[in-house]
């Protein structure tokens, strides 16, 4: 009888590792995520606690990120700020200068 060599072992270990890790993968929540975003928080503030945006729309004065959740990114979110570049307001749903022209950014 003979036994299978350690490095076959350790191999066949490590690739059944790495499926299980990718099978119990999940997408971030996203309103869990964006629970963390506080009305006069600094753009660099939100930048740490959830990370960079997928984009940035807007010039300077009145900036608004996208936040993309979901399936290619598709589940948007907005974060506007003001000159300050402090957050003025958030919503579920992608920017809009509808939405900028209604909070005085535009």
């Amino acid at each position: 009888m003979s036994h299978p060599k350690p490095r076959l072992v350790v191999t066949v270990f490590c690739l059944f590792s790495l499926l299980a890790g990718c099978a119990i993968h999940r997408d971030p929540d996203p309103k869990e995520v964006m629970s963390r975003v506080r009305i006069g928080m600094t753009k660099d503030d939100i930048i740490d606690r959830i990370g960079p945006p997928d984009d940035n729309w807007g010039p300077v004065y009145s900036e608004c990120s996208e936040y993309g959740f979901g399936k290619f990114g598709a589940d948007r979110y907005a974060i506007y700020f003001n000159n300050q570049r402090r957050v003025i307001f958030s919503e579920h749903a992608p920017c809009s200068l509808d939405r900028a022209r209604t909070l005085g950014t535009r």
